[in-house]
C-alpha cells in the first residue's frame, strides 16, 4: 500500500522516545509498503539526516522551528492550545495537499495527533497514532506547576488540548494507543476499539549482560530528556529524597544521570556521587555500566523506552505504577514497582542482599521484552491496522 506518514519530528537521530518508535516502525513497515514521510524539523541542519531514512520511499521536511516563538503564542489567542498552534503550518498543509493530488494514497497516518492542524481535508482514511493521552499529562503538569499564578493558564491550555485531542480522535478512522490504559481512555471517547501498538526495543541492538549486584559498589542510573516535564519531576524526587536515603545505606553508591537539557535549578543537588552526562554517544554503554535503573515517575502515559531498554540490557528496573504503565509483567518477577521513597530503599536492599535472585529477575525481564516488545512483532500490529482502515 501507499502510506503518507506525517510526523511531528524527524525520526532520526534516535534521541527521544518518539524518534525511536517511529524510526523502528518505519524501517520494519517499509519492507511491505511504499511510505512517503512528511516530517517537521526544528533547524535546517536536520535536512542532512535524510540518508539515515533511506528505507522510506521519499522524505519531505518542513520547518517548524522551536515551539516558543511569538507567532505560536499569538495563535493561542484563538482556538488552539500552544501544542497545536506550533503545528498549524500552511506550508505543510500545502505540501500534503499537493502530494495527495499527484499520487494515490491508501492511508494518511499522523503521529502524534497534534500535527492535525497541518492536514488539508482528506478523502482517504486517517490513522492517528498516540504516544500518550496528552491532555492527561498536561492536566497533571498543571497540578504540579510550582508557580501558582501560572496554574490557571496551564489548566486552560490543558482543557483546549483535551477538546482538540477528542476532536481528532473522532475524525480518525482508527486511533492507536501504546498502552491498555491509554486505549481505554480513547475508546471511552470514540466508542470504538482502540488497537494497542506498544513501544518496543531493538533486542538485537540491546544485548543482555548479567550484572554482579555487588553491594560494595552499587551503580544506579536515571535516563530521560528533561524537556519533558515528567522527567524533570522524577529526577527532582530522586535527587531531593531517594538518593540521599540510598547513600545512607550504601555510602559508595554512584548515580549516573543521562539526559539532555538538565534543569539549571537542579544542579545544586549534584553530589560527588552523582555523574551528569547530558550527551552520550551510545546509551547502551550507560546500561552496561549500571546495575539498577531508578525511575520514580509521578506522571504516567505511554510506555517508557528507558525501562524496556534497561530490561533488555540486564539492568534491573525500580519504578512506580506511573513509570511501568503500559508494560505487562509482575513486580518482584521482572521489575520492582514501588511508590514511596522508603519503598525504593527497600527494593534496593532486596536487590543487593539477594544478588542471585536479582540476576534471575533480569533474565525474566529479558524474556518478557523478547516475547512482547520486539519491534518486528509490533510493526505487524500496525500493518494490520493500516490494512483494516483501508
Amino acid at each position: 500500500m501507499n502510506i503518507l506518514f506525517v510526523s511531528a519530528l524527524l525520526p532520526y537521530p534516535l534521541h527521544s522516545g518518539g524518534q525511536v518508535r517511529m524510526y523502528n516502525l518505519l524501517k520494519a513497515l517499509s519492507k511491505n509498503h511504499d511510505i512517503t514521510l512528511m516530517s517537521f524539523i526544528r533547524n535546517d541542519s536536520e535536512r542532512a539526516l535524510a540518508s539515515h531514512l533511506s528505507f522510506v520511499k521519499e522524505v519531505h521536511m518542513i520547518m517548524r522551528g522551536k515551539g516558543r516563538q511569538v507567532k505560536y503564542f499569538l495563535k493561542t489567542l484563538g482556538n488552539f492550545p500552544l501544542l497545536l498552534a506550533t503545528y498549524d503550518n500552511w506550508v505543510m498543509q500545502k505540501k500534503i495537499k499537493e502530494e495527495l493530488a499527484k499520487k494515490h494514497y491508501d492511508v494518511v497516518h499522523i503521529e502524534p495527533f497534534y500535527v492535525f492542524p497541518s492536514l488539508p481535508p482528506l478523502t482517504v482514511p486517517l490513522v492517528v497514532s498516540e504516544h500518550n493521552v496528552e491532555y492527561d499529562i498536561y492536566q497533571k503538569n498543571a497540578e504540579k506547576m510550582r508557580f501558582p499564578l501560572l496554574r490557571p493558564l496551564a489548566y486552560f491550555d490543558a482543557i483546549k488540548v483535551k477538546i482538540w485531542e477528542e476532536i481528532v480522535w473522532q475524525r480518525a478512522k482508527t486511533v492507536t494507543a501504546v498502552s491498555e490504559d491509554d486505549a481505554k481512555i480513547i475508546s471511552q471517547s470514540t466508542k470504538k476499539e482502540t488497537p494497542v501498538i506498544p513501544n518496543g526495543v531493538d533486542t538485537k541492538s540491546f544485548r543482555y549482560t548479567a550484572k554482579k549486584f555487588d553491594s560494595k559498589h552499587p551503580t544506579f542510573l536515571f535516563v530521560g530528556n528533561f524537556l519533558w516535564a515528567p522527567n524533570t519531576e522524577a529526577v527532582r524526587e530522586l535527587l531531593e529524597t531517594i538518593w540521599l536515603r540510598i547513600l545512607l545505606v550504601y555510602p559508595k553508591a554512584t548515580l549516573t544521570i543521562v539526559g539532555k537539557h538538565f534543569p539549571t535549578s537542579l544542579r545544586k543537588y549534584i553530589l560527588p556521587s552523582v555523574h551528569l552526562e547530558e550527551h552520550v554517544e551510545d546509551i547502551r554503554d550507560a546500561f552496561l555500566g549500571s546495575d539498577v535503573l531508578l525511575a520514580p515517575m509521578g506522571i504516567g502515559g505511554g510506555t517508557k523506552f528507558k525501562l524496556l531498554e534497561a530490561m533488555a540490557s540486564g539492568t534491573l528496573v525500580v519504578t512506580t505504577q506511573a513509570g511501568r504503565m503500559g508494560i505487562v509483567g509482575t513486580s518482584g518477577k521482572e521489575f520492582y514497582e514501588v511508590e514511596e521513597p522508603d519503598d525504593f530503599i527497600h527494593a534496593v536492599k532486596q536487590i543487593y542482599d539477594h544478588p542471585s535472585a536479582s540476576i534471575t529477575m533480569t533474565k525474566h525481564a529479558r524474556e518478557l521484552v523478547e516475547t512482547m516488545y520486539d519491534w518486528q512483532a509490533i510493526a505487524e500490529k500496525l500493518d494490520a491496522v493500516w490494512r483494516s482502515a483501508v
